[in-house]
């Protein structure tokens, strides 16, 4: 029904208006709404990508919140994750990397982990933006999802080769061989991977048994 009465785009109008409260409640119906593939679809074609990676630049943290859940929910349609790579979603996404609201940083490492696995491209584009220093440091956050979502990140990151040194040199192996201990079996999987990634770069062979990466 709200797909044959047009919804999405009232909604979307609704983005771009002066008042915080509207925009976030206009992005929690486009969230909400994008659950279904038909209606997300819908909603990128109709425009909604770009008033929703602006808003990922508001001062409002709700704006944000509901805005980079909206995104998440349309990223999980490969179609939709070539689109909002084209309108510019990594730099911001990379930005709220650095949020100090773990609501926030959940949501944009877990589109930044989506888009990363997407294809090469993109990896290089997180990396290009930035992504890797919070991303690392994301490594040691006391909210479990975080820490999984940046520690898959990084897992899809080192499949490629130049990226292998860059997250050595940026410091990430005491964070990623202390998860191998985690309770975690996906933390630790990511992270042993990861690592044994990384360990096919011979410049980071003896970084890695230096930093504990052997008993």
């Amino acid at each position: 029904k709200i797909l044959q009465e047009n919804a999405p785009p009232p909604l979307i109008n609704l983005l771009e208006s002066d008042d915080p409260k509207t925009q976030e409640l206009a992005a929690s119906g486009l969230r909400n709404l994008a659950y279904n593939e038909a209606i997300g679809l819908k909603m990128v074609d109709a425009g909604a990508l770009i008033p929703l990676i602006d808003l990922l630049t508001s001062q409002d943290k709700k704006v944000v919140e509901q805005s980079a859940m909206a995104l998440r929910n349309l990223s999980t349609l490969q179609s939709n994750c070539e689109r909002m790579v084209e309108e510019g979603v990594i730099g911001p996404l990379v930005s709220l990397l650095r949020s100090r609201d773990e609501k926030i940083q959940e949501q944009a490492t877990a589109i930044v982990n989506t888009l990363s696995a997407a294809n090469a491209e993109n990896k290089a584009l997180v990396v290009e933006e930035g992504g890797l220093t919070p991303l690392i440091n994301l490594l040691r956050s006391s909210n479990k999802r975080v820490q999984e979502e940046s520690c898959i990140t990084l897992r899809n990151l080192s499949a490629n080769t130049d990226n292998q040194v860059k997250i050595v040199q940026r410091g990430a192996l005491p964070a990623l061989i202390g998860l191998l201990h985690s309770s975690n079996a996906k933390l630790q999987e990511a992270a042993a991977i990861t690592l044994r990634n990384c360990s096919m770069n011979s410049e980071n062979e003896v970084r890695i048994v230096q930093e504990g990466g052997l008993p």
